[in-house]
């Protein structure tokens, strides 16, 4: 399926008439703005992170996004996982850091072989990292600027989930469809917890439709609003600072009108 202006409005339209809620386990450095973009997008968010509390919680939502920023709720994330799955809920994995930490990248490894995702999202980086079970950076932004695309689908068919590789294109497949998304601007990389933010509209998103195509979808989206959000900053002369916020207001005040500078490439599929 095509992604279009059209299907991302429509799984939008979705997500506000249902409103589903996000369990969100995710760090303390974004959980405020993981929070506010899921509410600007018309989800609900909770971000329980209590082993006692989150199969409880869990089991309530619509989806559940880990991020391995908080690393040290991996119970939590375990726990909370494993209601999710067996109830059919949308899993997105965020591998923060996995790229310079032999720690997460054996703990991620092992919550994928636990709880089963729907989506893995992260910076190129990190996608490696998980793909070749090694270090490729230190720290968590993204030293890689290209990314092997038959690798990321051997990948997705070994663990049957979809990988979205966020770089200055994103890179999204489940092993047979796949997308090359161009929306986006280089501000969301000078702001922290752009990705984190991805993440969680990643289960908003899937939480109403849980393929590729809506995967790639959200990947437009969040990129259109970037896009937006930095064509203002740079007319009003602000900073960094002035873009998160308007990153999430236009997200806020999305129309089908401006969907329509979405620009993804789909390319074949396999057999």
């Amino acid at each position: 399926m095509e992604v279009t202006a059209g299907r991302i409005t429509e799984i939008y339209n979705q997500i506000q008439a249902q409103r589903p809620i996000i369990h969100c386990i995710t760090n303390a450095v974004t959980v405020n703005d993981c929070a506010n973009i899921l509410l600007a997008a018309g989800a609900s968010p909770t971000m329980a992170h209590h082993p006692l509390e989150v199969e409880e919680i869990t089991a309530g939502t619509k989806a559940l996004v880990c991020n391995f920023g908080a690393i040290a709720d991996y119970e939590a994330m375990e726990k909370a996982g494993k209601v999710a799955e067996r109830l059919g809920h949308a899993i997105v994995i965020d591998p923060v850091g996995v790229s310079g930490s032999t720690y997460r990248r054996e703990k991620c490894q092992a919550l994928i072989e636990k709880i089963h995702p729907t989506c893995i999202r992260g910076n190129y980086s990190e996608i490696r990292a998980l793909m070749m079970h090694c270090s490729t950076v230190t720290g968590v932004d993204s030293g890689d600027r290209t990314l092997d695309i038959d690798a990321m689908k051997q990948y997705c068919r070994q663990y049957h989930v979809i990988l979205a590789a966020s770089g200055e294109t994103d890179i999204i497949t489940d092993g047979g469809h796949t997308y090359i998304c161009h929306n986006g601007d280089p501000k969301m990389a000078k702001i922290t917890g752009s990705g984190c933010m991805s993440s969680v509209m990643l289960g908003a998103f899937l939480s109403v439709d849980a393929s590729v195509c809506s995967a790639a979808a959200c990947c437009a989206f969040v990129g259109i609003a970037g896009e937006l959000a930095a064509a203002k900053t740079e007319a009003r002369g602000g900073g960094t600072m002035t873009f998160r916020d308007l990153f999430i207001d236009e997200v806020s005040l999305m129309t089908p009108e401006k969907m329509k500078i979405c620009d993804v490439q789909s390319l074949s599929v396999e057999g």
